[in-house]
């Protein structure tokens, strides 16, 4: 079984729903922790240091970094569950090794995680875009196409974190990745501040980066300023989960098929 095509299979979908099902007893906790963090920002930043300039052919920096700030959300949304959560049902709650013995193949399990994260995603960032509407950002008909891009961002996100979750041997390990790639990736990723004026080294890793492309894309669609441009975004996306989902096949299939 390859792992993009465990994402068409019934136990994948199976997976899906008992984490949904499971979501349901904090979910509350869930969207508090997951809609505060972007929406400090977004105020602190936005309305803060905005009020002492602006950002050259974006007008306000609320008008800046809101967009951005739903890749953020995508991105953190995704990263965590998928690292820290996906552990926690490895190691301590048992969940996959109950999964693995049903029989569900680990492909499968890693499929649904990937189904699941692309949920919360979507779920996370519907809710930030309220908040951006309700700050006159968002008016137009292209962020009908947001959904679709956070669904696909959470897939993109959750696939390296997993891949952690699989080859770290305790948890604190998961830190590592947070510290060295999640956050450094969020600081050039285009969300907080515009990458022209960054060194050209600099400009070639943010490119290469999952988190630009998808800040181009939402930072496009809530602002009505969609282009040709675009399409390669979309296209390094695809390209990236289908290149990404190979990544942790391996560690997958040595962790939970044993």
């Amino acid at each position: 079984m390859s792992p993009l095509a465990a994402f068409f299979r019934p136990n994948a979908w199976r997976v899906f729903r008992r984490n949904m099902l499971a979501w349901q007893t904090y979910a509350w906790s869930s969207l508090a922790i997951n809609i505060v963090e972007p929406f400090a920002y977004f105020v602190a930043l936005g309305f803060g240091l905005g009020a002492y300039f602006t950002v050259t052919g974006y007008g306000s920096l609320v008008q800046f970094i809101g967009p951005g700030l739903l890749g953020f959300t995508a991105m953190n949304t995704a990263t965590f569950d998928a690292s820290w959560g996906c552990f926690e049902r490895r190691v301590f709650n048992g969940v996959y090794e109950s999964m693995v013995t049903a029989p569900v193949h680990p492909l499968e399990i890693a499929a649904g995680e990937y189904l699941w994260q692309a949920c919360r995603a979507v779920m996370y960032g519907l809710l930030f875009l309220g908040v951006l509407a309700v700050f006159g950002l968002g008016h137009t008909f292209w962020v009908l196409l947001c959904p679709m891009i956070l669904a696909l961002s959470g897939i993109m996100f959750a696939i390296p974190a997993l891949f952690v979750s699989m080859i770290v041997k305790t948890q604190e390990h998961l830190f590592y990745y947070f510290s060295f790639v999640a956050t450094p990736m969020a600081m050039i990723g285009g969300v907080f501040f515009p990458l022209d004026k960054l060194p050209h080294w600099a400009l070639t890793i943010a490119w290469f980066t999952p988190l630009y492309h998808a800040v181009n894309i939402f930072r496009a669609l809530v602002l009505g300023r969609v282009g040709p441009s675009l399409l390669i975004d979309a296209a390094w996306i695809v390209a990236a989960i289908i290149l990404l989902s190979y990544l942790p096949t391996r560690a997958i299939r040595n962790r939970l098929g044993n």
